[in-house]
């Protein structure tokens, strides 16, 4: 008969080598928490600066000043949350979950924002919820982290999306590209604390970047993808442009079950006010082998949700609602929040749509009964 083993008197090199390889943050507060000498043998967290130092540039943009730059701001770090019940009250009742944002500051301390992202030019807020959140009580899902800027002033070039990679043992990575209407901007690289510097041969209008697999991944305008390895940062091409060169204006990057998607958005109407003819929306797959986007029609039970800085997918069963196939625009369109439905074609309110709109806002009653009684 095997012996039972003390797993709170696991050696403390082991439980330190394994702390070091839990990606998720979350996952790693839960794994200190388990006892006190994991606690003590883990590391405290993956990054101990959770925010980054970000040059700030006045246009127009000159490489060769890049690193004379004496004005910075901090980037901090935010993530999305889908908070239920613990499994066994969900097996006894269907309840509605919530979408929950949180920023880390760079003190370290945890902000509950507001689920909407700010409205252009305005900054994300924190709203009054007046209850402590034990997520060792709920059953929580971590959707994406992502990093994004407050607004700055209209003297500088605000960035228009940062990512980071972090490998074990090894510097970050962060790739960040620059807002800019009138002019072509470029793509910057800084790894660790090595000093910002420009990738040559990469300068468009309109991209994203993402983390996928571990690496970031960038497109251009025309469908173009390239991709980094984090180890010597050499670049590889991952999709060729599109056959006829064209495309949306705007374009959005996101991991989905494994697959990297991109969300091309074509602005027909480009009024304040909303209308279900203002956007085309193309949605394509990346084949890796092939090295192409291969159009997609339907999403199937996947939902996708776009916003400024942030991009991430989540099934339409685990988000309680009747029905997926459809893109979720987090005030990304002048007019606000909105949803766009692949089946219809048609872009409409999230209002429209209280099983959609309920995920963010109001927190359910369900969530404010337990913080109460706990």
């Amino acid at each position: 008969m095997a012996m039972a083993v003390n797993w709170s008197e696991l050696p403390k090199d082991l439980l330190n080598l394994i702390s070091k390889h839990i990606d998720s943050e979350l996952d790693l507060i839960r794994f200190r928490s388990v006892c006190s000498n994991w606690r003590s043998s883990s590391i405290p967290n993956h990054h101990p600066n959770s925010t980054i130092e970000f040059p700030l540039f006045k246009a127009p943009f000159l490489s060769d000043s890049i690193n004379n730059i004496t004005s910075f701001c901090k980037l901090p770090k935010h993530s999305f949350f889908l908070i239920k019940p613990p499994l066994e009250q969900q097996q006894q009742t269907l309840v509605q979950p919530w979408l929950v944002r949180i920023t880390q500051t760079s003190s370290g301390k945890n902000k509950l924002i507001h689920p909407f992202l700010s409205h252009q030019y305005q900054s994300p807020y924190p709203f009054h919820f007046p209850h402590a959140l034990d997520f060792s009580k709920l059953s929580v899902c971590h959707l994406v982290t992502f990093i994004n800027a407050e607004p700055l002033s209209h003297d500088y070039m605000e960035p228009e999306k940062v990512v980071s990679v972090t490998c074990q043992g090894k510097k970050p990575i962060v790739l960040a590209t620059l807002h800019s209407i009138f002019t072509p901007v470029p793509l910057l690289l800084k790894c660790g604390d090595d000093n910002w510097k420009v990738i040559p041969d990469i300068l468009t209008f309109s991209l994203d970047v993402c983390l996928f697999k571990g690496k970031p991944y960038v497109v251009d305008k025309v469908g173009r993808t390239i991709t980094f390895e984090p180890d010597d940062l050499t670049v590889q091409l991952v999709a060729e442009p599109f056959v006829d060169g064209a495309g949306g204006r705007v374009k959005f990057l996101v991991e989905n079950e494994g697959d990297l998607l991109l969300v091309d958005i074509y602005e027909i109407c480009l009024s304040y006010y909303l209308d279900e003819d203002a956007l085309r929306i193309y949605v394509f797959r990346l084949d890796e082998k092939e090295k192409k986007w291969v159009s997609l029609t339907s999403l199937g039970d996947r939902v996708l949700f776009l916003g400024n800085g942030c991009s991430f997918s989540a099934s339409a069963s685990d988000l309680c609602v009747a029905k997926g196939n459809c893109v979720i625009f987090i005030d990304y369109m002048k007019s606000g929040n909105c949803v766009f439905h692949l089946d219809q074609d048609r872009l409409s309110p999230l209002s429209d749509y209280p099983e959609y709109f309920n995920l963010f806002w109001p927190p359910p009653e369900w969530i404010v009964k337990s913080c109460i009684s706990s």
